[in-house]
């Protein structure tokens, strides 16, 4: 799941990150930041290893956790809402909203 909401927050920063995507996204016929609900988690063997998202990560960021963490952090919270319907992260987010945002601001 939280390999789904990274891709979810996926914008590329430069010319190899968008040939990166292109090519994953052309291998898998679909994008993943837009489709990531459509990622497998079981597959770890060749030819369906594409298909698991933390091997999509792995490829996107080179296996740095800053850019990942700059996905879910950088990426307007609009965004994040419209590509994470299917993978539960719109669902995350509402409840925040709704359920931790009224408790932190009755605290001040």
């Amino acid at each position: 799941m939280r390999e789904a909401w990274v891709l979810n927050g996926f914008i590329p920063s430069n010319q190899e990150e968008k040939q990166i995507l292109q090519d994953i996204t052309t291998e898998l016929t679909f994008n993943p930041c837009e489709k990531s609900h459509k990622l497998r988690f079981h597959s770890w063997k060749e030819p369906a290893r594409i298909r698991n998202p933390k091997v999509v990560v792995e490829k996107l960021t080179g296996g740095k956790m800053e850019r990942e963490q700059q996905y879910w952090e950088d990426t307007p919270l609009e965004l994040l809402r419209k590509k994470g319907v299917h993978t539960g992260l719109t669902a995350y987010i509402d409840e925040i909203e709704e359920r931790l945002i009224p408790i932190i601001g009755s605290a001040e």
